[in-house]
């Protein structure tokens, strides 16, 4: 049987602690008309809907409608009864709307089918908003979800290249003559891993970056360079950031970065760089690795 009674309106209220209340108790917010809350009904055994606001008389839809009785609609009050017919029956749909004009507008509950046990009663309260609030609430949502689509594709973009002067420099915004960079005069140590080519390093404050063009032999695994270090001429130990666009393998040279932090390290080298695979088995070392000097500044 369906039945809706007439009540007043009344303020917006919210659920009592679990345990407090007599049956079950369900909020609804105006952000969460999408949301679907589970209700349990069982055949010959009637459930209870006691709604805070009124329903529009022709605002009820009910799926099943045939397996259920139902009465004139009143205003407040929405009661089931499943006939036996429902019993095994897969979960169906009950959607009420409100008289007001306020969000949310309606409301939608999947009524579940349990051969013994049904909810007597569950009690509905409606935090409602005016429309006009939640469409700016809603704009202002869409405008937000846009900003972090474009700052989520930015972001991806750049994922695509280093970050720093390593990213300037492979991205074509800067080359040697953008800030101070030479050709190093370096040493590669004996029993390298790998060949190199030319080794290129610059300089700005803060920071130093070392280009390495490195090649594989014929023969070699494919390297996918873990750390890199420069270790000073007084022990010093800078640890370096790296960019390796892809695996090192034979035949298929390739251009890698690493970039330092310089906070209060007041030499120019000589350094010795060192290179290192995941495993470690395998070791590029090279001697003699020198920065230019700053143009201007105190030097780093």
């Amino acid at each position: 049987m369906l039945l809706l009674v007439t009540g007043s309106s009344a303020t917006a209220q919210t659920c009592p602690p679990r345990g407090e209340a007599e049956g079950r108790c369900i909020e609804l917010t105006a952000d969460g008309t999408a949301e679907v809350s589970e209700v349990q009904i069982s055949p010959g055994q009637t459930t209870t809907f006691v709604f805070d606001s009124d329903l529009r008389a022709d605002g009820l839809t009910l799926e099943g409608r045939e397996r259920f009785e139902v009465a004139d609609p009143g205003k407040r009050t929405l009661t089931l009864v499943p006939s036996e017919e429902i019993r095994g029956e897969k979960p169906s749909k009950v959607t009420v709307c409100f008289a007001d004009d306020a969000a949310p507008a309606c409301t939608t509950f999947r009524l579940i089918v349990h051969p013994a046990i049904g909810e007597r009663q569950v009690r509905i309260f409606r935090n409602p908003r005016p429309v006009e609030s939640v469409q700016a609430e809603l704009k202002k949502s869409y405008e937000e979800n846009a900003r972090l689509r474009a700052e989520n594709e930015r972001l991806r973009t750049e994922r695509d290249r280093p970050d720093g002067l390593a990213g300037l420099f492979d991205s074509g915004m800067m080359d040697e003559r953008g800030i101070p960079c030479s050709n190093a005069d370096f040493l590669l140590r004996p029993k390298a891993a790998l060949s190199v080519r030319r080794v290129i390093t610059c300089r700005a404050p803060g920071r130093m970056l070392v280009r390495v063009d490195l090649k594989a032999p014929d023969d070699a695994a494919p390297w996918m360079t873990q750390g890199a270090k420069l270790v000073g001429p007084k022990g010093e130990e800078l640890e370096g950031s790296i960019w390796q666009p892809r695996p090192l393998h034979p035949r298929k040279p390739l251009t890698l970065y690493i970039e330092v932090q310089t906070e209060n390290v007041q030499t120019v080298g000589p350094f010795t760089l060192k290179l290192w695979e995941a495993d470690g088995l395998r070791l590029v070392t090279l001697g003699n690795v020198t920065f230019p000097a700053l143009a201007e500044g105190p030097g780093l």
